[in-house]
């Protein structure tokens, strides 16, 4: 799928890719970006259910994460978060994004969640020198599906590579699916009953898995369903309020501002990256 918006003067162009069926586990969505022509600023990266993996083109990726200084990452990992990531632009980006779902982290890197949790990390870190080759084999290639294949494969070597670590509890993964299927509707307390365990345990099992407690868990699948309905517009706040499981728009605006650090109608007009 792709799509080029223009106004007088910004351009964006976004390429999006369906990984192949060995990848689709582990993928939520991939993306190619190149986005011209904006003004400078600061954009909000959400707190999300997946794992962000970036690998910018043409100039590192600036990014500052809650309480540090913006840091100059040649391709970046972040695991969940429940606040923004602050990303420093002149008004360009061009790039490659995968969301990838919390259980890629044992399978690509042969870790839990929990240890990239709450903030970014310099890929090669994370997953060896060949995530430096990526990022200059992407910038050598012109088109979006070859750099894509070049992105497939270099996932499908990490999965052939990486340690074959034991996976996590059954219960925390039906947990996680639990919370994020209900985009947070389902109370914890349930959530802990249909998994069979006590509170307690839940929350210590989750929490050092996925390094967010299961409560966060539920705030940001909600705030994430909410993202879209907030971005297209037209759509009143009070209404997406309501069908994103919020008591009322009040409520919204209070989770809105923790875990984007704006509230969704200052977010809706002032990030000029964010649509």
């Amino acid at each position: 799928m792709e799509w080029t918006t223009e106004a007088a003067g910004p351009r964006a162009e976004h390429h999006e890719h369906v990984p192949g069926p060995a990848l689709s586990r582990w993928v939520q969505r991939a993306v190619g970006y190149r986005l011209s022509g904006f003004p400078a600023g600061v954009h909000g990266g959400m707190p999300s259910a997946t794992v962000t993996l970036v690998v910018p083109l043409d100039e590192p990726l600036t990014v500052a994460d809650a309480g540090r200084p913006p840091t100059a990452y040649g391709s970046v990992v972040a695991g969940l978060a429940a606040v923004p990531t602050l990303i420093h632009h002149d008004g360009t980006q061009h790039g490659v994004q995968l969301a990838l779902r919390p259980e890629a982290t044992r399978a690509l890197f042969g870790m839990p969640t929990g240890e990239i949790a709450a903030r970014s990390h310099d890929l090669v870190d994370v997953a060896g020198p060949a995530a430096g080759r990526l990022r200059e084999r992407l910038h050598e290639t012109d088109d979006w599906p070859g750099r894509f294949m070049l992105v497939e494969q270099w996932l499908t070597a990490l999965l052939e590579a990486a340690p074959r670590a034991a996976g996590p509890e059954p219960e925390v993964c039906e947990a996680w699916r639990l919370i994020t299927r209900s985009a947070g509707a389902l109370p914890i307390r349930e959530v802990a009953a249909r998994v069979g365990w006590s509170m307690r345990r839940l929350q210590a099992r989750f929490g050092s898995e996925f390094g967010v407690s299961p409560k966060t868990a539920a705030v940001v699948a909600r705030f994430e369903r909410s993202v879209p309905l907030v971005a297209a517009g037209p759509t009143s706040l009070a209404d997406v309020a309501v069908r994103c499981g919020w008591s009322d728009h009040a409520h919204m605006d209070r989770d809105w501002r923790s875990l984007a650090g704006t509230s969704p109608s200052r977010w809706r007009t002032e990030d000029v990256l964010a649509h």
